[in-house]
């Protein structure tokens, strides 16, 4: 049920050296106690911040490419927790991601992606981490609805079943779904800093100026002043910089100045230069001093750099008619940092999501209870299957399993499958 394989390496059994110890209970009952290790819990514990190696802040990457781990999302975040790429067992999703930044622990952050993606994310005993089984993921015709296929990784068969139950499952279904992002967007070389502080002046020409004449002082000029990238769009509008690289040099800034000295003689000299001059330690801002040879007015003073910026609250809304009209609006509201512009067919990531989402969600789905004696150890969350009996034919998506063994009763696979489409139809 894994990937259609006959065994699938579910755990490891451990004895450490006290043996197997014989525990008496009441009467004549032995027992033994098992503990079982939660394989994602390095992953939960993982601060990031104590890797210093490692930057929280990922851009123009793609989420997965095994092909090439330096690009790849999946492969940076894993690396933060301690993992390489002979680690992890994933597919290709080329969809990228512009500006990504880390907030929580290593599990939460690919989690959150995983749902982005609607990946199969487990901690596995064959390898630390498993992130497949995509719609989004690449096959040779390029992006592929890895469910349409008509396969079922198993198929529960009425013989080998001994009980049977179907359940409404109200709780899952939604006629409207609501996503709202903040958006990463990434823009074209362009002015990301200009010098505007006050005092300002303005000449004949109504064109402004910076008086850098005593008594008067500028932070610029005694201290190491940050300057913060912010952009002008095309509505007129100040945005904030995230990320900033392609950014100008010293000598190419020092170029953009222009001071107007009283005291300049030799027009091809300058009386005004950086003598602090730093734009790689921080991603959205520049650390600056300025220092004057002669006072002068400053006339113009910029940095340039291709930017990153947050388009906020950017949304994606449907809805079904003829749900709403029955039972009223019943709403799914989503958030999250992973979503992208990314054409998918003849739409973006994000509201291809929420295309998908609605369409599982429309469904009166049911939840069914499958109860087998098969040793099913193979079983996972997610697993697509197929259940014949002899009136009915059904399929879903594995949610949750069971398995249970004891000394005198039969061993017991019990599963609870989500009715209703596969995801991606």
């Amino acid at each position: 049920m894994g990937d259609g394989l006959v065994f699938f390496h579910r755990f490891t059994f451990y004895i450490d050296d006290k043996g197997i110890q014989d525990i008496r209970g009441d009467g004549r009952k032995k027992f033994v106690f098992i503990g079982l290790r939660d394989l994602s819990y390095k992953l939960r514990k993982t601060d990031e911040a104590r890797d210093w190696t490692s930057p929280a802040v990922f851009t123009y990457s793609v989420v997965c490419d095994k092909t090439q781990t330096d690009k790849s999302l999946l492969h940076g975040i894993a690396k933060r927790a301690g993992l390489s790429a002979d680690d992890i067992d994933c597919s290709t999703i080329p969809v990228t991601l512009p500006y990504i930044r880390l907030r929580r622990n290593i599990w939460a952050e690919l989690s959150s992606m995983a749902t982005a993606y609607r990946c199969h994310l487990e901690c596995a005993v064959e390898k630390p981490l498993v992130f497949a089984h995509s719609p989004y993921q690449v096959s040779e015709q390029g992006i592929e609805n890895s469910e349409q296929s008509g396969d079922y990784s198993y198929c529960f068969k009425g013989e080998d079943i001994f009980y049977l139950r179907k359940t409404a499952k109200a709780d899952y279904y939604r006629n409207t779904v609501r996503l709202k992002v903040n958006m990463p967007v990434s823009l074209e070389r362009q002015e990301i800093w200009r010098y505007d502080e006050p005092p300002v002046f303005y000449d004949d020409l109504l064109k402004a100026y910076y008086p850098f004449k005593s008594p008067l002082v500028r932070e610029i000029e005694i201290s190491k002043y940050e300057a913060k990238y912010r952009i002008i769009d095309e509505k007129g509008k100040e945005r904030n910089v995230v990320f900033a690289d392609e950014i100008d040099t010293q000598d190419e800034a020092d170029n953009r100045l222009l001071f107007n000295s009283e005291q300049l003689t030799n027009k091809s000299e300058k009386n005004i230069s950086y003598s602090f001059y730093d734009v790689s330690s921080h991603y959205d801002k520049a650390v600056l001093t300025l220092h004057k040879e002669s006072e002068g007015n400053l006339y113009n003073t910029a940095i340039y750099g291709r930017s990153i910026v947050l388009d906020l609250n950017r949304s994606s809304f449907m809805r079904d008619m003829a749900g709403v009209e029955t039972y009223g609006t019943v709403a799914l509201n989503v958030t999250g940092s992973y979503f992208s512009e990314y054409l998918i067919g003849v739409r973006s990531h994000y509201e291809d999501w929420v295309v998908r989402e609605l369409a599982r969600r429309i469904q009166n789905r049911r939840e069914i209870t499958v109860k087998t004696h098969r040793v099913l150890f193979h079983g996972r969350i997610g697993a697509q299957v197929k259940i014949k009996t002899k009136n009915e034919e059904l399929s879903g998506t594995v949610s949750e399993f069971s398995l249970k063994y004891r000394r005198d009763h039969a061993f017991i696979a019990s599963f609870k499958i989500l009715e209703g489409i596969r995801e991606g139809n």
